[in-house]
């Protein structure tokens, strides 16, 4: 079914959990003011992350217990790991733009 384990976890995300993941992390950096905020901005964005696919359907119309069990399938169809890679590309993509944000932002 799937050549290789690196297959499998790339099938876990597809082009719109990639935009998500940009789009929210970039959100979640550009929030932030100090280094302590960085947990909590990746919880944020990642409870963010886990929701808006449920508003999604609901608002294409869908009946909200098909639109929730959609949205839990997504974080859970490859087991818990997809959840643990999807916060650890949260926790590095707003650390490193959020160190961008610092090195390079006027003061």
């Amino acid at each position: 079914m799937y050549d290789s384990y690196s297959d499998r976890m790339m099938m876990a995300f597809t082009p719109f959990d990639w935009w998500l993941i940009l789009v929210l992390s970039l959100v979640g950096a550009l929030i932030m003011r100090k280094w302590p905020q960085w947990p909590a901005a990746a919880f944020i964005v990642f409870v963010i992350d886990a929701i808006a696919p449920f508003f999604y359907r609901l608002a294409l119309g869908i009946p909200a217990d098909f639109a929730f069990d959609f949205a839990m399938v997504r974080l859970d169809e490859r087991g818990g790991l997809v959840v643990l890679i999807r916060m650890a590309i949260y926790f590095i993509l707003i650390g490193l733009i959020f160190s961008a944000k610092r090195r390079y932002g006027h003061k």
